[in-house]
């Protein structure tokens, strides 16, 4: 042990009983901030990872706009399963009650493989479409009514109606997503390519990688392999809005967590300005026997760390495993009608810990350097003074 760490550990030792109250409550302020800001970061980690799951679990990981073969994607490593498809606004209609949705033609065969639905019904064969719950409610339908599908852009020759199609519905989704239970109507193949009489072809692939396969990687190489015309977004990409969102929502609750940090400095600082003040006697003997500017910075930090950093640690691991206990035995219940599932999602990255051990030190360091600087830049001739 060095001699700055015995006599920092000595000048805490002698004021136990002076400037505790400040002390005490930097070192709670510090301990609430972390565990807070842990929390709340799991949280976030947690209704985020949801979102990712049904986001991915809808519109796959990657996908392909252009004119493609799928035997040319499904050549690289790492693809698990694809997914052509054909996309087109269109009007669905029941009596005089019409709604504008996006009409997706997909592989019916590998629908139920490729897509995470919840799905009340059947997959759609010809003639069959499935839709959302949303949709269906305000369409008053259910599995086995029949409703009219039409794309009004498809029309057949100059100003004649476009084709129309009476299908049967063959199942509802439900998936919680933003609005795709008020938007989108599955149906296949064979029946998109009656209705896009315009479209010469499938407008891209969806693609699903293997669980092993880094998403970023793979959108490099089917980029480097396919053609410019060919265009290949991630589900980021597709989502960009709303991940943007969920980051600046991230970024807010550290900036406003970190006020507790603040506050908890501030009593920091007035505690080791205290203390600081008490021991000018002591820094004086230290200057005047040969003791660097430096050191004594060195001592009040080490006593600035040595009260709030244990709070620090303290909230730190509380927090942690508060995670680990509502994972395990779910205290904390939400709505399961609104959210499917019983119990408040919580999962924490080592990303997010390393930030709360950054900000809190940094905190603790910045109040103990600010408090003690004046001290160690004051004259032997000053403190002796001072002390008299």
């Amino acid at each position: 042990m060095s001699w700055e760490n015995k006599v920092s550990k000595r000048f805490s030792d002698s004021s136990k009983h002076r400037g505790w109250f400040s002390g005490l409550f930097s070192m709670i302020g510090m301990g609430v901030g972390c565990f807070a800001m842990i929390v709340a970061l799991s949280v976030m980690n947690g209704f985020e990872s949801l979102v990712h799951k049904k986001l991915k679990g809808f519109e796959g990981d990657l996908r392909v706009i252009g004119q493609v073969s799928e035997i040319d994607i499904t050549e690289l490593d790492g693809i698990e399963i694809v997914m052509p498809f054909m996309e087109r606004r269109g009007v669905i209609e029941e009596g005089s009650d019409q709604r504008v949705v996006s009409l997706k033609a997909v592989n019916v065969e590998k629908m139920a493989e490729f897509y995470n639905l919840p799905l009340r019904g059947e997959t759609p064969d010809m003639g069959e479409v499935a839709l959302g719950q949303d949709l269906a409610f305000r369409l008053g339908k259910d599995v086995g009514d029949n409703i009219t599908v039409y794309s009004p852009i498809d029309q057949s020759f100059g100003f004649g109606l476009p084709p129309k199609m009476k299908m049967i519905i063959s199942g509802i989704f439900s998936t919680r997503v933003l609005d795709y239970d008020d938007r989108f109507v599955f149906l296949s193949l064979q029946d998109g390519k009656k209705l896009f009489k315009r479209k010469s072809g499938l407008d891209g692939i969806d693609i699903r990688v293997s669980p092993d396969t880094k998403v970023s990687t793979l959108k490099s190489d089917l980029e480097t392999k396919l053609n410019d015309s060919v265009t290949v977004y991630s589900w980021e990409d597709l989502n960009r809005s709303l991940v943007d969102a969920m980051k600046m929502e991230r970024v807010g609750t550290i900036l406003i967590l970190s006020l507790i940090f603040l506050v908890a400095a501030f009593n920091l600082a007035a505690a080791m300005s205290l203390i600081s003040i008490q021991k000018m006697k002591e820094v004086g003997i230290l200057k005047a026997m040969g003791a660097p500017t430096y050191s004594i910075q060195k001592i009040i930090i080490r006593m600035g760390l040595n009260r709030a950093g244990k709070g620090a640690i303290y909230g730190f691991i509380f927090g942690i495993l508060f995670v680990m206990a509502q994972n395990q035995f779910g205290w904390i219940p939400i709505p399961s009608n609104i959210y499917f599932i019983d119990a408040l999602p919580m999962v924490l990255f080592a990303k997010d810990l390393i930030i709360v051990i950054f900000i809190s030190f940094m905190f603790i360091l910045s109040a103990s350097f600010i408090s003690g600087r004046k001290l160690a830049h004051t004259q032997i001739k000053d403190a002796l003074q001072w002390a008299k």
